[in-house]
Formats: structure tokens, C-alpha cells, sequence
């Protein structure tokens, strides 16, 4: 009985087989965290120490830090109260060293008296 080519062929057979293994494999998760920090969690008098000290704040700084290339989004409720806090926080962002091109501010967080930070890879200018 006469082998197939393929069988015959072993570097064939391999590159064949990592071709439809790139075809078919679902894409590489992009790297995303999502964090609530609610109207409660922001302290009334504010300092660097103090805002650092937010655990949602601290861990969406921390995944942004490891995560070279992302981008944060503020996603603050409506009004003018929601507007003015997303500007604060991201004033504090920028002054504790993320660089202001990073940051962007969304309306809309769907969760009232709360702003979400979303810090995502996906959608970012390189």
C-alpha cells in the first residue's frame, strides 16, 4: 500500500497543521479590568495618600501599570455632579503620574452615584 505525501512529508504535515491551528484558535483575550468606585468610597477630603488608598483606584492603577500600552476610561454618571467628579479623578490620575493621553472620559457609567474604571487594551491608538 502506498503512504500519502504527508505522511511522507513530516515538516509539511507540521506547518499544515500550525497554519489551521493559528486559523482556528479563538483570539488572545485583550487584557481588561473593570472596577466600581461608588460615591461613598471617595473621600471627603482628598490627598494623594488618601485617593491611593481607594482599593478599586489602587487595583485599576496597578493592572495599568502592568499592562503596557492601555488605556483608562472613566465612566461617570450624568449631570453635572458626575461630570465634575470624572474631571477630579482624572485630574488626580494625572497629577499621581499617568500620563493624560492614557485617560479617557466617558459619560455614562451605568451604575448611579458611581464611576467605572475600565482599564482596557482594546481600541488603543499604537
Amino acid at each position: 500500500m502506498k503512504a500519502n505525501r504527508i505522511s511522507q512529508r513530516p515538516g509539511l504535515w507540521l506547518g499544515i497543521s500550525g497554519l489551521l491551528f493559528c486559523l482556528l484558535a479563538p483570539p488572545a483575550k485583550a487584557a481588561e479590568l473593570r472596577e466600581i468606585l461608588s460615591r461613598a468610597q471617595w473621600p471627603e477630603i482628598r490627598t494623594g495618600m488618601t485617593v491611593l488608598g481607594i482599593e478599586p483606584l489602587k487595583r485599576s492603577i496597578l493592572f495599568f501599570d502592568a499592562n503596557p500600552g492601555s488605556r483608562l476610561i472613566i465612566r461617570y454618571p450624568g449631570g453635572d455632579v458626575g461630570n465634575a467628579w470624572a474631571f477630579e479623578l482624572r485630574d488626580w490620575l494625572i497629577s499621581l503620574g499617568l500620563a493624560s493621553k492614557h485617560i479617557r472620559l466617558e459619560p455614562g457609567s451605568g451604575v448611579p452615584n458611581a464611576i467605572m474604571i475600565l482599564v482596557t487594551d482594546q481600541g488603543v491608538d499604537r
